[in-house]
């Protein structure tokens, strides 16, 4: 009967049943969701596959947005399953790939997008960018122009195309292009620059009115080169490339440098220059070339020795470098650098003994020089010789990062540092304090987030150091941190 008590007893457990089922159901539900949230978009299981692709796009989108990189790929790959014909999600991978500097990924993305129909501007404007940062200039032109073509106002690409005529030393081609980018804005900086040092090449005083209009260092620095009326025309040009270089504008220096050897061809000092712009453009064999011939010019310059020098120590030939080092540091023994190369060629010699003798000869020439204590630190990261027994002769890597901490306060590569110097230190405490605080001063920093799941997983919190390893994953746009990181994820177990 419904009114028994053996009849409620019943009911009562069938209830509680029910309340049980649906509570395990809740919390499986949230497991499922919390899991999603780090792998997966958020995706409503009964949703039609219209706006299930929809909806996968905007997630893509909006962690894109986010540097949430790992789970943008997922999402549009997601979204390329479900519509395998559409090329929309092939084209937001290959757009994600450029911002993760994964080029190659990228043009393959763009391939499929093609493929499936994707619109030529912007397939073309695509691979414009990914080929750039592949530094293949012969495409970049190609695709470019075929982008430009199709759409004449696309900055962006037009500044990868002028970029492109630079590097292969094309200066009337590059200038056109400038020119057509500032008749659309004058204000962008990024043209005026560049297009001032072409035409110093060959106006100075057209030169000089134009970067008169433009305020940043760059454009600062080659002014004051300009504004010396009494300079000669080669030393000038020089001049200019050197401060392209100081700025890490090789192929604007590569060519500002070529001018004055055509001007003064046995001008030892910029052709010793034009070798080391070739060496940063990856055009190892004519830097060498000029960096020899450059010594043989003049070689009394400590100059022309130490750009040798190091031309030979980073090919890994300490013995052919020695010489040239040793004398440039005759011809300039005030000059601290200078201590910190031969720190790095006695330690490639294996002489880590006179190595620090070095390193403590750089300090004591600049004690309070912020430049010379980040190439200490570097020199012993380089080495890897921060658990290495030292004589106390030299500064130590913490010792080193310290002070760097001290005299740039507040910087989050500093305070990275000092945290990675401690964790060497087997320090783990500040360790994690100091990265920390270098992740609250910049997020971004991918090598960072690697310092930091490296201190977490050595100290045994497995699940917080993969998720470190994952965010610096998403961050890192550098292909040799990419490749350490996922080594470090793969090992993780």
């Amino acid at each position: 009967m419904a009114g028994s008590p053996s009849g409620e007893g019943r009911g009562s457990k069938a209830r509680r049943s029910c309340r049980l089922a649906d509570c395990c159901r809740a919390v499986l539900l949230l497991f499922a969701l919390l899991l999603s949230a780090c792998s997966a978009p958020d995706l409503p299981a009964s949703s039609p596959a219209s706006d299930r692709f929809t909806v996968l796009l905007a997630s893509g989108d909006a962690r894109r947005a986010g540097s949430a990189r790992t789970a943008a790929q997922a999402a549009y790959r997601q979204a390329a399953a479900l519509h395998p014909l559409d090329p929309v999600p092939y084209l937001r991978l290959a757009e994600l790939y450029l911002d993760w500097n994964r080029p190659q990924e990228g043009l393959t993305a763009a391939a499929a997008a093609e493929r499936l129909g994707a619109p030529g501007r912007q397939v073309a404007r695509l691979r414009t960018a990914l080929y750039a940062q592949r530094r293949d200039w012969e495409r970049v032109l190609l695709h470019g122009e075929t982008a430009l073509a199709l759409q004449p106002t696309d900055a962006p690409t037009r500044h990868l195309v002028a970029q492109a005529h630079v590097a292969l030393g094309h200066a009337g081609a590059a200038e056109q292009q400038y020119r057509a980018l500032l008749a659309t804005d004058p204000d962008d900086t990024e043209a005026a620059e560049p297009l001032g040092l072409l035409v110093a090449l060959y106006d100075p005083e057209a030169a000089a009115a134009a970067l008169q209009q433009v305020d940043t260092p760059f454009s600062q620095d080659l002014l004051a080169v300009l504004g010396d009326d009494a300079s000669e025309t080669a030393y000038r040009l020089a001049r200019l490339g050197q401060t392209c270089l100081a700025h890490s504008r090789p192929a604007l220096a590569a060519l500002a440098l070529q001018q004055a050897l055509a001007v003064s061809p046995r001008y030892a000092e910029a052709r010793a220059l034009l070798g080391a712009a070739l060496e940063r453009l990856g055009r190892t064999e004519e830097a060498g070339a000029h960096l020899q011939a450059a010594v043989l010019l003049d070689p009394d310059s400590a100059l022309t020795r130490l750009l040798l020098g190091l031309h030979h120590l980073g090919a890994e030939d300490a013995v052919a470098a020695r010489p040239h080092l040793e004398s440039a540091y005759d011809l300039d023994p005030a000059n601290p650098a200078l201590s910190v190369y031969l720190a790095r060629l006695y330690a490639a010699l294996g002489d880590y003994t006179a190595a620090e003798l070095w390193i403590a000869e750089a300090v004591r020439l600049a004690p309070e020089n912020t430049a010379v204590w980040d190439s200490v630190a570097r020199y012993y990261l380089e080495q890897g010789a921060a658990g290495r027994e030292s004589t106390g002769a030299a500064p130590t890597l913490l010792d080193a990062a310290e002070t760097l901490a001290l005299l740039a306060p507040e910087e989050a590569a500093t305070e990275d540092r000092l945290g990675w110097a401690y964790f060497l230190a087997g320090q783990f405490g500040p360790s994690e304090e100091h990265i920390g605080r270098a992740i609250q001063l910049d997020p971004s920093v991918a090598v960072a987030h690697y310092h930091l799941a490296q201190v977490r997983a050595y100290t045994g919190r497995t699940l917080r150091a993969r998720l470190s390893f994952m965010r610096a994953l998403d961050l890192c746009t550098d292909p040799v941190l990419r490749t350490a990181i996922e080594e470090s994820l793969a090992a993780l177990r």
